[in-house]
Parts: C-alpha cells; sequence; structure tokens
C-alpha cells in the first residue's frame, strides 16, 4: 500500500503537467457574472479580451494574440483553439496550409503527405455589424466548451481543426454599442440602436471593405489572419431582422461569382444543408436555407475567392439584449421564403411568440459546433479540396491570361493603390523590365502584369474584370429578381485606371512586385519665375492644391486661354520654393516654371471652410467622408441638427455637405420608435426631428447670402423638387420598370464648369440608388446620361429612363448656389474616378473669379469679374 501511494504521488503532479486543459479554467458566467445570452446583459470589449487573455493562460488550448491596434486604439484579437499538441505545432501547421495552397510548388505525392499531417482550418469570424451583438457573446461559449470538453465531440474537434475565433471584428462598435445599451437600460430607449456610427468610418459598410481594404480593422483581418493561414472554412456570424427565420444557411440564392470554384460551391452547399439539419434535429424551429443572401461580391466573400468556403448563419435579431415578443401574423416574406408556409427549404416554420438574446446564442452555438464538428470529421476531404481547387486555379480552364496595367496613367497615385490592393489580397504581381507586346498590343516598361494562373487569380480577376450580373426572374416569366447587394466592384474603372484583359499568353522580362510606389512629383525651383503651373489632371493635384491653401499660398485654376487649361497657377511668393519643393516630395504632381504669368479668365481659390453634416440617423456616407478627409488631412467640422438649425452658418463656412441619406432621414431624422420588435423602443428624444423646417430655412439663408450645398446622393432629393430648376427626372417611375442597386454608369461632361476642372469627357460614376434629374431654368447640368444603355459593370434594370437626364447639377439659390450628385462621387472610399467633382465642389465653394492681366497675376491688381460667389464674410 505504501509503495503505491508513494507511486500514485509521483504520477500524479506529471499528469497534471501534461493536462492542464483539466484544470480549473473560468467560465464567462464565473468572469461576468451571468452566462453569455442572459437578457439584458451583455460583455463589453475590455470584458471580453479580459477573459480571452485569462484563458490563453489557464488552457494549453488556447492561445491568445493581440494581433494590431484598431481605429480608436483598442486590442484586435484572435483566439486559437485547438489541442494542446496542436497548439505546440501552430507553425508547423501554418506551413503546411500554405504549401497545400500553392500547388505549383507542391506535388501531388507531397501534398498527400500534408494532407495526412495537417488539420483543417476553421476560422470563425463574429461581431463584424455591431449590433449584431450575440455572436461577441457567443464566442466566449464556443471558447470555454472547447478548453474544458472531454467529450468524444469535442476531442474529436481538437484533435482535427485548428480553430481561429475573431471575437469580433469591429471591436470600438463592440464597446460603443454595449455602452449605449447600458446607457439606457430601463429607460423607454432600451434596445434601441446607437445614434452614430457603430464603426468608426463606415458603420454597416465595414464587412464592403474587402476589396479594397481601406480599414485598419480589414487589413488586420487579411493580412494577419486570413492570408497567413489560407483557411479551408470561415464561419461568418450575422443576425438579420427580427420577423423571417430565425437563422439563415446556405445554399446561397443565384447568382454566384463565376470566379469562384464550382467545388467551393458544392462544398458550402454541403455544409450549409448539413447543419441546418443538425440544428432542426435539437427540435429549433424556423431554419432556413437557400434564401434572401446571394454570393456575388468579393466586397463579402473575400474568402471564396482565396480558395476557402464561407458559411455564413444570420440570426432573427432582438433589440440589442431586450426579447421581444412577435405574433405569428407579424411574420413576413422575402427572397425565397415565407415565414408563415413550410418549403423545401424552410420545413419548419416558427410559431412566433417571445425571442430573446439566449435564444440567439443557442442557435448560433448548434451552429458553430455543428460546422466545426463536419470540419473534423471531414478533414482529410476539405484538406484534398484545398489542393485540389489551388490545381484548378494554377491550370484554368479559359482566359484571360492575365491583366496588363499599362504604364504612365494619368494618376500614378491610383495606379499603385490598384497594384497593392491585389498584393494585399495575395495576389502575385509583377512590373516589366522592358518593353513588351501582349494580344499585338505593345506595352511600355514599368507596366504591371498579373497573371491569372496563380492560386489567388480568382479574386484578381474579380475585381478587376467587369461584372455582368444576369438577369434572374423571381419565377419562370415573372418580374426580375432585385440584387441583394451591389453588383459592381470593376476597380479599374472606380480607380480611373487601365487595366487591359489579354487572353493569349507572351513573354515578358519582369520582376516581382512586393509594393508599389506612385512616381515621384517633379518640381525645379526659378527664383526669376513669374510663378508656377501645376498639371491638374490627378487627384493628387486636388490634395497639393489643399494644402498649400492650408499654409496660406495663393492660388488660381485656370479657366480659359494664356496656359494650358486644367492647370493649377501659383504665382511667385515668400517661400513658395520650399513649400513646392515640399509638395512633390510627397505627391506624383507636376509643378513647372513659368517666365511669364497668364492671362485671362480664373478662379482665385481659398481653403473652403468645410462643415459635414452628420445626421442622427447614421449615413455611411458621411463615415466614409471623414475617413478619405482624415486620410488626406483635409479640415472639416462636423454639425448636427441643433448647429443648423441654430443659422449664422455663413460666417463660419464656405460648404455644408449632406452626405447620402434618404431625403426623410435629413428633414425629420431619427423617429420616435426604432428598433427589431413589433413594437419598438422609443428613440431618446434630443436625438429625432432631422432638421426640420429651421434646420432647412438656415441653409437655404446660408446658400441666399453666398454658400454652397453639396448634396450627396439620395440627400439630392431634398432639393429635386417638382417646380424645382433641378427636379427629380424619376418620379412616378417604378422600381418595377427602373432599378439600380449599385453598378458604375458612364456620363458624358462638360469640362468647361469648375465643378468638372481636369476631368475626362466620359467617366464612369457609381450608381446605387441614386436621382437623376431633369435641368431646367437658370440651373446647369455638368453631368449627363447621354445613352440608354449607361451600363459599364454590374446590373441594370430601365437604363432607358436615364438618357437626357443629369446625374450632376448646379442650381443658383441668391449668392450661392446648390450642387446636386445624382451618385456617390467618394462611393466607400473606392470611387477615386470621381472624387475630382466632389473635391471640385468643395474649391469652388471658396472661389472667386477673376480675369489675370498677366505681369500682375497674383497681385492686388488683378481685376475681378462679376460672380454669384462672393467672399465670405
Amino acid at each position: 500500500m505504501k509503495l503505491f501511494t508513494i507511486i500514485l504521488t509521483l504520477i500524479l503532479p506529471i499528469a497534471a503537467a501534461s493536462a492542464p486543459a483539466q484544470q480549473a479554467v473560468t467560465s464567462p458566467e464565473q468572469a461576468f457574472g451571468f452566462k453569455p445570452g442572459t437578457d439584458r446583459k451583455l460583455a463589453d470589449w475590455t470584458q471580453l479580451t479580459a477573459y480571452f487573455k485569462t484563458l490563453g493562460t489557464q488552457s494549453d488550448r488556447i492561445r491568445y494574440e493581440e494581433v494590431g491596434k484598431t481605429t480608436e486604439g483598442r486590442p484586435f484579437i484572435a483566439v486559437t483553439i485547438s489541442s494542446a499538441e496542436n497548439i505546440a505545432h501552430l507553425d508547423e501547421y501554418r506551413k503546411i496550409q500554405a504549401q497545400l495552397a500553392d500547388p505549383r510548388v507542391t506535388t501531388e505525392e507531397q501534398a498527400k503527405a500534408l494532407i495526412a499531417r495537417g488539420k483543417t482550418v476553421l476560422v470563425v469570424t463574429c461581431n463584424v455589424h455591431s449590433t449584431e451583438i450575440a455572436s461577441s457573446q457567443s464566442a466566449t461559449e464556443f471558447a470555454y466548451r472547447l478548453s474544458t470538453g472531454n467529450t468524444p465531440e469535442i476531442e474529436n474537434i481538437l484533435n482535427n481543426v485548428i480553430i481561429v475565433l475573431v471575437p469580433s471584428l469591429n471591436p470600438d462598435g463592440q464597446q460603443l454599442v454595449v455602452d449605449w445599451y447600458k446607457k439606457y437600460l430601463g429607460t423607454p430607449y432600451e434596445g434601441t440602436s446607437p445614434v452614430t456610427l457603430w464603426a468608426h468610418y463606415t458603420g454597416h459598410d465595414d464587412n464592403r471593405d474587402w476589396s479594397s481594404f481601406t480599414q485598419v480593422e480589414t487589413r488586420l483581418a487579411v493580412e494577419k489572419i486570413i492570408n497567413p493561414w489560407h483557411p479551408q472554412i470561415l464561419y461568418d456570424l450575422h443576425q438579420m431582422g427580427s420577423n423571417g427565420p430565425r437563422i439563415y444557411l446556405p445554399p446561397w440564392v443565384d447568382p454566384i461569382d463565376p470566379n469562384v470554384d464550382p467545388l467551393l460551391v458544392s462544398s458550402m452547399n454541403a455544409l450549409g444543408t448539413n447543419t441546418a439539419l443538425e440544428i432542426a434535429q435539437t427540435g429549433k424551429q424556423g431554419v432556413l436555407v437557400h434564401g434572401v443572401y446571394d454570393f456575388w461580391s468579393p466586397l463579402r466573400d473575400y474568402i471564396a475567392l482565396h480558395n476557402g468556403l464561407r458559411v455564413l448563419t444570420e440570426s432573427a435579431s432582438v433589440n440589442i439584449a431586450s426579447p421581444i415578443d412577435i405574433p405569428f401574423d407579424k411574420l413576413d416574406r422575402g427572397i425565397g421564403y415565407d415565414a408563415k408556409v413550410a418549403a423545401w427549404n424552410f420545413p419548419d416554420p416558427w410559431k412566433g411568440g417571445h425571442w430573446t438574446l439566449g435564444d440567439i446564442v443557442a442557435y448560433q452555438q448548434d451552429a458553430f459546433f455543428s460546422i466545426a464538428a463536419n470540419a473534423a470529421t471531414y478533414r482529410e476531404r476539405y484538406l484534398r479540396n484545398f489542393y485540389t481547387i489551388g490545381e484548378h486555379a494554377v491550370h484554368p480552364k479559359s482566359g484571360p491570361y492575365a491583366y496588363v496595367i499599362p504604364a504612365n496613367q494619368a494618376d500614378s497615385a491610383n495606379t499603385a493603390r490598384l497594384v497593392n490592393t491585389l498584393l494585399i489580397g495575395a495576389n502575385e504581381v509583377e512590373q516589366a523590365s522592358d518593353d513588351f507586346e501582349a494580344d499585338g498590343r505593345q506595352y511600355k516598361r514599368g507596366s504591371y502584369v498579373v497573371r491569372l494562373a496563380q492560386p489567388y487569380g480568382a479574386f484578381a480577376k474579380s475585381v478587376l474584370e467587369v461584372q455582368k450580373y444576369p438577369n434572374i426572374p423571381e419565377y419562370p416569366g415573372g418580374p426580375l429578381q432585385r440584387p441583394y447587394d451591389v453588383t459592381a466592384q470593376t476597380l479599374p474603372l472606380l480607380f480611373g485606371i487601365k487595366a487591359v484583359a489579354v487572353e493569349h499568353a507572351f513573354n515578358v522580362a519582369a520582376m516581382p512586385v512586393t509594393h508599389a510606389t506612385p512616381g515621384q512629383g517633379t518640381f525645379q525651383a526659378d527664383e526669376r519665375a513669374a510663378g508656377y503651373a501645376m498639371r491638374d489632371k490627378s487627384n493628387s493635384s486636388l490634395y497639393a492644391l489643399l494644402a498649400l491653401l492650408k499654409q496660406g499660398v495663393r492660388a488660381y485654376r485656370i479657366a480659359g486661354a494664356g496656359i494650358e487649361a486644367d492647370t493649377i497657377y501659383i504665382p511667385q511668393q515668400s517661400g513658395i520654393s520650399a513649400r513646392l519643393a515640399t509638395i512633390a516630395s510627397n505627391l506624383p504632381v507636376e509643378i513647372h516654371a513659368l517666365p511669364a504669368a497668364p492671362e485671362g479668365p480664373a478662379f482665385e481659390v481659398r481653403l473652403p471652410r468645410i462643415a459635414l453634416y452628420q445626421s442622427w440617423v447614421p449615413s455611411m456616407d458621411e463615415g466614409w467622408t471623414r475617413w478619405i478627409f482624415d486620410q488626406n488631412n483635409i479640415q472639416y467640422t462636423r454639425v448636427v441638427d441643433a448647429d443648423v438649425r441654430r443659422g449664422d452658418l455663413r460666417r463660419r463656412f464656405d460648404v455644408v455637405i449632406l452626405p447620402d441619406s434618404s431625403p426623410r432621414a435629413v428633414t425629420s431624422g431619427a423617429q420616435e420608435y426604432g428598433g427589431e420588435g413589433i413594437d419598438g423602443p422609443q428613440t431618446p428624444p434630443e436625438f429625432r426631428g432631422g432638421l426640420g423646417e429651421a434646420g432647412l430655412a438656415s441653409l437655404r439663408t446660408f446658400a441666399t447670402d453666398g454658400g454652397t450645398i453639396v448634396a450627396l446622393n439620395k440627400a439630392s432629393d431634398v432639393y429635386a423638387k417638382k417646380d424645382s430648376p433641378v427636379a427629380d427626372a424619376l418620379e412616378g417611375v417604378k422600381n418595377t420598370e427602373f432599378y439600380i442597386p449599385g453598378s458604375i454608369l458612364e456620363v458624358s461632361v462638360d469640362t468647361s464648369n469648375p465643378l468638372a476642372f481636369g476631368s475626362a469627357p466620359r467617366v464612369p460614376v457609381f450608381f446605387e440608388q441614386s436621382p437623376s434629374f431633369k435641368v431646367t431654368g437658370d440651373a446647369v447640368s455638368v453631368a449627363s446620361y447621354t445613352s440608354d444603355k449607361p451600363l459599364l459593370s454590374g446590373w441594370i434594370l430601365g437604363g432607358q429612363y436615364l438618357r437626357g437626364t443629369s446625374a450632376l447639377a448646379e442650381e443658383p439659390i441668391g449668392k450661392g448656389r446648390v450642387i446636386l450628385f445624382g451618385f456617390r462621387p467618394q462611393y466607400r472610399a473606392q470611387s477615386e474616378v470621381t472624387y475630382r467633382f466632389f473635391f471640385n465642389a468643395l474649391l469652388y465653394s471658396a472661389s472667386r473669379q477673376v480675369s489675370l492681366d498677366g505681369a500682375s497675376a497674383g497681385s492686388s491688381k488683378q481685376k475681378a469679374k462679376a460672380s454669384h460667389q462672393e467672399e465670405a464674410p
């Protein structure tokens, strides 16, 4: 007995040391004081990061990593979960993934050995949309159950799957929503959404950034998690409206992006359907497959163009964390379902009633463990298919062979941005070191080459090519089904860059590119010169002009003869050489000396004093505008309803921007009731009402006194009234006859108008449920649709209704003006090609038309001409 006791004493510490996962692990309930999913209880980001960090110290099945900082400086984290053995060898498994991802360097025999050793990599992304809060809470249960469970199912998952859990793709918004919810808990306003964007710049658009990678959080997810891990599966947790199904899973509705491999489509169909079955087996109702959501755009579906499959769940929402009650007769219908009627893809409708945060968490738990178990059971199949899809990618059956981005384009900064976007997307890009020929066309040294026979060539093709979204009837012979989201993402069109599809193979001497930089700016100081001319054909020249104006530099935009139009003239003045040298070292602009000052019409430009309107109905367009301003160090002031109603705008501002919002959101603002329930919670009264009559009157006074109002996209309808000089040209046209959810169209431009200085005569614009205008009287059309087939990329219904209408118009009001955009000129910080119209409008607001007289140009002796734009008080 003594010997047994001694042996046991020696063995137990060893066993304990080898299995720390069996030691005491803090549960979410112990950490937070409530079980995740409890009504009216939420853990915020500070609590969540502390909890996951604790798990990393308590369990050898967990690795906690802060991969970077968010826009507002919070930790952006990844939690890797697997068996202790796998966690100890993560670098080895990451290398296996990289080898399987590229069949050009891994033979089939090598792949077989790697597949035998490798693990399915499952990335789980939660809470990208911050009001869809449940998944940030569910994530703690995922991790806790896997770190403590010892069932055969959990051991199978841990041994065969490496799970990379991202508890929130938007930590800043997660904290914002929880803080807002707690602030109004127990009041009539409990459960409302915040009245500001719940991602600092993008709001709900934060997962529409995955083809252009502008945001910090997108870059962290792509560059620190997805690209290094090459996952086979990405499970993306979302929430949807309350009155439909309880949860959605793939299969997706048509159309499917043609660049997604068919094997991936079949895999998504199989996994989604199996998960739906296993949720139903628990007795849960209201499970929908093949409804609502298509699989068209890399804006949301990055992983599928990188040879992994995406599983989306959309769970029915509550009022943040407050329960709701939904009668059966209030359940709705949508694409592919009627929530009250059983169907093949919706066999067991929910009967209505009480719905809670805990219900959402329960459905998400079932979905997660079903997906993880499937990833474990079919580990070998997922890895083999991943390699096979890579083989398809590097040996494509059809063209084009490559895209060539020609050298020496008008905007080298946008060219570099396009190339760097492809590089961030894990694409290989080369730069020609000599001239070459492809498909009978000559290309210069410095051109970029993107061959599509590469592992992730599908992503490059999807963002470079023109989209042709198909016409899909709702039923045979019925009306066309309206797309779920935007239908075009052709980056060359949006960036104003040429990218040429080359069908046949060609030879070129080229070097791999790791990062693209714009061409060098040029400037040579000449103290004897009358001044300097800066070519005004790129966005960089506008940023340069704004930077110079910020330093107090005198500058003019040439409007006619004397020197070439589309030129910015900068007179000789104190310290100008040093300032221009700095500008040319930072921006790719061309600045040359002028021996004589120009003569003729010009616009003297001052730094515009910009007011950016922020509605209490959050506008993603407002956020994107802020991002563009902040990236380019452009000063602006945010004004809210009360600021505008207060008046006295002209004394403080030259221009007021109304971002894309519905006219009702601008004029009436948040309504009394909002939220997800049938009788939703009340919006706090201080955020109701919009501009109202007082605000609209204040804006009119501002314009009458010489100010400029810039109304973007749908906000233009505030001014495009029936009897106005700029009227709604589409009034009375039904959306069954005309509809464009998000496509790239072509407009013709009057380049002599100051709003179009520097523009090409024909330009792509992004049309997203936009207005179009009929222009009469003293109003002026600057850009218009001259064809009944204006579509360049995407989908259009009823394009003939646009012919002869205006896309950009100016209407004088007193001494000022309102400028109406029938498109989003700075769409999601992607439509670089139309930034110029937007910045021209801002510069125009602080311009004074003058006539330069040569020798005295730029001095106090210049002759001012009459203009409806007066000097601001």
